[in-house]
Formats: structure tokens, C-alpha cells, sequence
């Protein structure tokens, strides 16, 4: 494990965020569950060997199925992309969900201190987008959370 994740890992042990570890080839990804107002959401912190930096994805932010609630994705996106500085939302069409991304360079010291601002800044934009995501998504001021419904046929 890198310096980075160690220290990522200590903050959030002293924070009391519960989190779990995914080591991969070439990348440890921290990957932290968190609640916020309408759902729930993982955080992934992927840390790359050689590459001082910290990037966040929150995979699946809000799903979709049709290329119309695509395009309105993609509409809403670029909206709240001159709102939210730091974070961009991707529209996968493959994936059929929108993501959060979120970089950082690695500071020469304090990483843990930073992923914790990272953790609160992008739970912060999460719970204000998310609203505006359903809304753009079910076309009224009412929505459900991450539901999805199926008509039920007896």
C-alpha cells in the first residue's frame, strides 16, 4: 500500500468513516459508503502507483434508461457543471448512469486531511445536485430517490 492510502486510511479511522480496501494492479481504490438526503452512494478514492493524486468517483449517481433521459442527463450536467466548480458529472451512456468525478493533486503531506475535505465537499455538491438530477430526469418538481418503477402486470 502507498504512503497516500495509509494516510487516507488513518484520517478516516479518526473520523469513524467505515470504509473498505480494493487493491487492483495498478491502483488501490478506498471505497466509503455514505447517505445523504434522498440516497445512498460509494465513494471510490483511487490512488494510482506513480501518480501523486487523488481521484474521487461516485459511480451510478443516477441511473437511466432511454437515450431521451440520456440527452436530459447530459442538459442537466452541463448546467451544474458552472455551479460546482471542482466536480464534473460524465453521462455513460454504456453505463446508462451519470458519475461524480473529482481530482486532486497529492499534496507533499496532510493526504488524509485532504480526502476528508474531498469526502465533505463532494457530499456537500451530491446532496444539492441530486435533486436537480431526479427532477430533470422524472420532468416535475416531485421525485422518488433513486427508484426506478415498472409497470406490474397482473
Amino acid at each position: 500500500m502507498t504512503d497516500i492510502t495509509n494516510e487516507i486510511k488513518e484520517a478516516f479511522d479518526r473520523y469513524g468513516l467505515k470504509y473498505r480496501v480494493q487493491e487492483e494492479e495498478d491502483s488501490i481504490r478506498i471505497i466509503v459508503g455514505v447517505r445523504i438526503a434522498y440516497t445512498t452512494l460509494n465513494l471510490w478514492y483511487i490512488i494510482n502507483s506513480g501518480d501523486p493524486s487523488i481521484a474521487v468517483r461516485v459511480p451510478d449517481f443516477v441511473r437511466f434508461k432511454t437515450d431521451a433521459e440520456r440527452i436530459k442527463m447530459q442538459k442537466k450536467a452541463n448546467e451544474l457543471h458552472q455551479k460546482y466548480r471542482f466536480a464534473k458529472f460524465a453521462v455513460s451512456g454504456e453505463d446508462q448512469a451519470v458519475l461524480i468525478e473529482y481530482d486532486c493533486p497529492a499534496a507533499l503531506h496532510e493526504q488524509g486531511e485532504t480526502a476528508i475535505e474531498m469526502f465533505h465537499r463532494i457530499t456537500q455538491i451530491a446532496e444539492m445536485a441530486y435533486p436537480s438530477f431526479m427532477r430533470a430526469l422524472w420532468g416535475g418538481e416531485e421525485f422518488f430517490g433513486n427508484a426506478v418503477f415498472y409497470e406490474y402486470k397482473y
